[in-house]
């Protein structure tokens, strides 16, 4: 890897790879009866299931990124459940004999253990710290888990004493309980919640510590575990070319770029990283529909900045993450730096036969215009409803909107849209205005096999990672690496299981559709062309060529009810007409391969590149 050139402010550096994989879960449409409530209904069971699983991650311990995490800083086995400690039962005879078996076991030189649980810290004679601040902290522990009125009374870079009662010109636990301890036991807590109120953290330490502090010591603690916290996350930016690398080195073909932006001084600070595996998008390239989904989620702990993500669809309907993007802010430059990568990647050029379906974001709109000018757009119609519900909040305003969404045909789009004109003119140009072309599968193309009209494969991916968007930038990233090469696996052995040649969610959506096929009137015309009734709706199918003119069929790849109909009539089996996309044996194809696993942070191989800074604090409208 060659030292970047700075370019217009901006430092790119070479490609390196990731991805990652969204949850187990299979997108379903509801049926047409229901189908004004579809997208909620999804997207909330999207939520739900992400939300479980985001709780499988497996993650090791990593002496660098986990420091803080997983292992806290000042005291590694914190994890360790208080209540079980208050809840064992013994009696204060036995505690004080299992002291006493403690201390014999203590040689007269014994060293400290910072990594014994707080409530089980015991300073004992003879036994050496490796500075004072341990001391200290060890003191402090021992003096809070057993409530004694310990005060320092004089204090040295070597030595430490110490009075155990009360005194009438101090506070109890004046000088022990002070900012720096509190600090270090809201290290991890903060490091999830930075925005904790002085307040809460007040009444936290009241519950857990049984202490009483000022809020002027909780924010003068909140201000050192954020200098901490900042100073250990320098130090996940200053590595990112490191991490790159290592990608690389142990997955040929992947993709990883890391951009900075080169300051005046030569100092860089980081902008944007982007990884895409090669197993990953070799299995989009071989199995999966021509679709993506992006959208974008904010990062939620120290670590600020937004997650820009590309998701695909699977055999079997489902997340089938792509690739992934940490970027320092969510604009139209970013984006087109990002689309034009997964371009690269996934070798779509223009976007011939490409869908991509996304929120309203103009960043999003004009990159992909620019991009991928073939490329069919579609906008989430959640995103679309949830603007038009803020002033047309109605159930009728509600229930035609996604009539008109879930509209297959243009003469039941018009009617819908005559039936909202009627109801309320205001809300028609509202809606007209939007482009219907990208939200109502009147418009969409067929034999895309996909007829979605919202972009809940992103939602549930953000779901899944919402505890990983707490960590660090390093660690996050590795968080999402290692449950999608998880998951992975999961997934090339899935299909052993299967009994049919189609995936089973379609099979299941499609028994859906037509379970009231049985209602049409089937009225054959030639050999493979039939005419199907219900009423007053009458369509033509196409047996041959596959095709009804009610058009879902062709949107979606799956029979539709009057198709189902038809093919009843004649005995021929639905299954068989499905699209070759939804097969099992593409399904296999798409997860053959996997990601090959990363070496400890202790392995990679040092970078000659600069090393970044953090982007600098962005003070948000509001």
């Amino acid at each position: 890897m060659n030292e970047p050139q700075p370019s217009n402010g901006m430092e790119r550096g070479p490609y390196y790879d990731s991805n990652f994989e969204e949850s187990d879960l299979e997108l379903s449409e509801e049926s047409e009866d229901e189908r004004a409530f579809v997208v909620d209904a999804d997207l909330d069971d999207c939520d739900a299931e992400e939300n479980t699983n985001s709780q499988q991650f497996k993650v090791p311990i990593d002496a660098f990124l986990y420091d803080f995490c997983h292992l806290p800083i000042y005291n590694a086995r914190q994890n360790v459940d208080d209540k079980a400690i208050r809840e064992e039962g013994h009696t204060d005879n036995e505690r004080e004999n299992e002291d006493e078996e403690a201390d014999d076991h203590h040689s007269e030189f014994s060293v400290h253990d910072p990594t014994v649980h707080w409530k089980k810290m015991k300073p004992h004679l003879g036994e050496m710290y490796g500075n004072i601040d341990q001391l200290r902290f060890c003191l402090t522990n021992y003096a809070v888990a057993n409530g004694y009125p310990i005060n320092i009374t004089k204090s040295s870079s070597i030595r430490l004493q110490a009075k155990c009662g009360y005194d009438n010109k101090r506070k109890r636990h004046a000088t022990l309980v002070n900012p720096d301890w509190i600090a270090k036991q809201f290290l991890k807590q903060l490091s999830a919640r930075p925005r904790m109120k002085d307040r809460e953290m007040k009444e936290e330490i009241k519950k857990k510590f049984f202490c009483v502090v000022s809020t002027g010591q909780c924010y003068r603690a909140k201000k050192k575990a954020i200098e901490i916290l900042i100073g250990k996350l320098s130090e996940h930016y200053a590595r990112i070319w490191e991490y790159g690398g290592e990608i690389i080195r142990s997955n040929p073909g992947s993709t990883a770029k890391v951009v900075v932006d080169v300051k005046e001084d030569d100092t860089c600070v980081f902008q944007s990283f982007y990884v895409c595996f090669k197993a990953i998008k070799d299995g989009w390239v071989r199995g999966c529909r021509r679709i993506i989904g992006l959208d974008e989620c904010f990062l939620k702990g120290q670590c600020k900045g937004e997650l820009l993500t590309a998701i695909g669809r699977d055999g079997n309907n489902q997340v089938y993450p792509i690739a992934w993007a940490m970027i320092d802010v969510e604009n139209r430059v970013n984006w087109l730096w990002f689309i034009q990568l997964l371009v690269d990647d996934l070798g779509v050029e223009a976007g011939e036969g490409l869908t991509i379906i996304s929120d309203q974001h103009k960043g999003i709109v004009e990159a992909v215009k620019e991009v991928l000018p073939a490329a069919e757009h579609r906008q989430c119609a959640r995103h679309v409803y949830a603007n038009y519900k803020k002033e047309y909040n109605g159930v009728d305003d509600r229930k035609l909107f996604w009539d008109a969404s879930m509209s297959t045909t243009e003469s039941s789009f018009v009617g819908t849209m005559e039936e909202l004109k009627a109801l309320n003119g205001n809300a028609y140009k509202h809606l007209m205005t939007r482009k219907p072309e990208s939200w109502s599968r009147t418009f969409f193309s067929e034999g895309r096999a996909c007829e979605a009209v919202e972009n809940g494969i992103s939602e549930s991916f953000n779901s899944v990672i919402l505890e990983a968007r707490t960590k660090p930038l390093l660690t996050m990233l590795e968080e999402i690496r290692m449950y999608t090469m998880e998951r992975f696996y999961r997934m090339s052995t899935k299909h052993l299981s299967w009994t049919e040649d189609v995936c089973p969610a379609i099979l299941t959506k499609m028994d859906k559709w037509c379970k009231d096929m049985r209602l049409w009137t089937v009225v054959p015309s030639e050999a493979h062309v039939f005419e199907v009734r219900l009423g007053f709706d009458s369509f033509q199918v196409d047996l041959a060529e596959m095709v009804c003119t009610c058009r879902l069929w062709g949107i979606s790849g799956i029979p539709c009810v009057h198709a189902c109909a038809a093919m009843s009539h004649t005995q021929q089996q639905p299954e068989a007409m499905i699209s070759p996309w939804f097969s099992k044996g593409k399904f296999a194809e798409t997860y053959t391969g996997n990601i090959r696993p990363l070496n400890g942070s202790r392995m990679w191989v040092k970078s000659p590149y600069s090393e970044p800074l953090p982007p600098p604090a962005r003070r948000m409208p509001g």
